[in-house]
């Protein structure tokens, strides 16, 4: 039954198939400041994201053939970790994400309060030269891309694929996820840009065979706060998940109400 987005609501858990890129920044300095455009100005209460604290962020670009709500793309943005009051440690935090499918967007936010907003993607790979130019745009002004990176393999290292799974990781990989604000325009109650009260948490799994690739060229933002303008520290160097990568997404458990 259509709830009154005109979108069913799916709750998680939800097991996924696709294929990713992963982009790591992280500066030789460290990663200290939060930069403009990391989340997207819409979507968090005053103050959600003050409380940056580091360490390595990444750049996701994920192409899902299977989901439970069906296939799409998606452009997501984790600037680090952030103090959190629900741990006494530090945690992860999506704060900006780009997906083509209202249907995800609705049920992201709903369910795990990923702040999703719709976005039109392109992947074009060159038979000349092999590289992969992947473009992600606002709906309303689709040949303006604010995101476009240019994927090549690196000769020799990028035929080595291996078995990886994120449970070798050795960060820790649980997102804490601040409530979000719905997006109060007709056209964010047509995409599912609804809003949540509680912080949510959850810590996602992927696996597959993965390889480097190598990032030539990268553009980020249009200057309009809405996706950040600069990401310091992106290594050219990207880590390559294979068609057939597996991700699951548990429900998330449900915080109590916070003042930040």
């Amino acid at each position: 039954m259509a709830n009154e987005y005109g979108i069913e609501h799916v709750p998680g858990p939800w097991e996924c198939v696709g294929e990713s890129w992963w982009f790591t920044c992280y500066p030789l300095g460290g990663n200290k400041n939060n930069v403009r455009g990391a989340s997207h100005p819409l979507d968090f209460h005053e103050g959600a994201n003050d409380s940056f604290y580091g360490g390595i962020g990444m750049i996701m670009i994920v192409r899902y053939t299977s989901t439970p709500v069906g296939p799409y793309d998606e452009l997501l943005y984790v600037p680090g970790y952030y103090n959190t009051p629900h741990a006494s440690g530090s945690r992860y935090r999506i704060t900006n994400i780009y997906v083509s499918s209202k249907e995800t967007t609705y049920n992201g936010r709903r369910n795990w309060n990923i702040p999703k907003h719709l976005a039109v993607f392109n992947f074009d790979k060159s038979e000349t030269t092999g590289q992969t130019k992947i473009t992600v745009a606002h709906p309303e002004t689709p040949d303006n891309p604010f995101f476009v990176a240019v994927i090549k393999d690196i000769p020799i290292v990028s035929k080595i694929g291996v078995p990886l799974s994120t449970s070798l990781f050795p960060m820790n990989l649980e997102f804490h996820q601040p409530n979000i604000k719905a997006v109060d325009t007709p056209e964010g109650k047509a995409n599912g840009e609804t809003g949540t009260e509680t912080w949510q948490s959850f810590q996602p799994w992927m696996g597959g065979k993965a390889r480097f690739v190598q990032c030539v060229d990268i553009k980020n933002g249009n200057g309009d706060g809405t996706w950040p303008d600069q990401v310091d520290g992106v290594w050219g160097a990207v880590l390559r998940w294979d068609p057939g990568m597996k991700l699951k997404f548990p429900a998330g458990t449900e915080l109590p109400k916070s003042n930040l």
